[in-house]
């Protein structure tokens, strides 16, 4: 099995970026499908961890991605989720604002 990195999006889940995607462990399953034991992206995004069965698209990609974080490295999936918790649990807390 091998990996494969190929440069993608994720219906809107990314905006205008285009990321190195990973397809872990993927095996050819026909005309331009793969099983994936997980896909993330360079940057830490993790799209599957339960195997699945990807289907290339030509989406007009270019030769590099245009994310600035899969450009400069790979992040942890898990270290990524951890963070978006902590980000989301702080959006949550209430702010207050005393005047001077």
């Amino acid at each position: 099995m091998a990996e494969m990195q190929i440069v993608a999006k994720a219906l809107n889940d990314f905006g205008d970026d285009w990321h190195w995607v990973i397809l872990h462990d993927a095996e050819p399953r026909g005309d331009r499908r793969f099983h994936a034991s997980h896909v993330d992206t360079i940057c830490g995004i993790l799209l599957d961890e339960g195997g699945v069965v990807v289907t290339l698209h030509d989406t007009g990609a270019p030769d590099q991605p245009n994310c600035p974080r899969c450009l400069s490295g790979r992040m942890d999936p898990a270290l990524r989720l951890a963070l978006e918790e902590v980000l989301e649990r702080a959006e949550a807390v209430p702010v207050t604002v005393r005047p001077r």
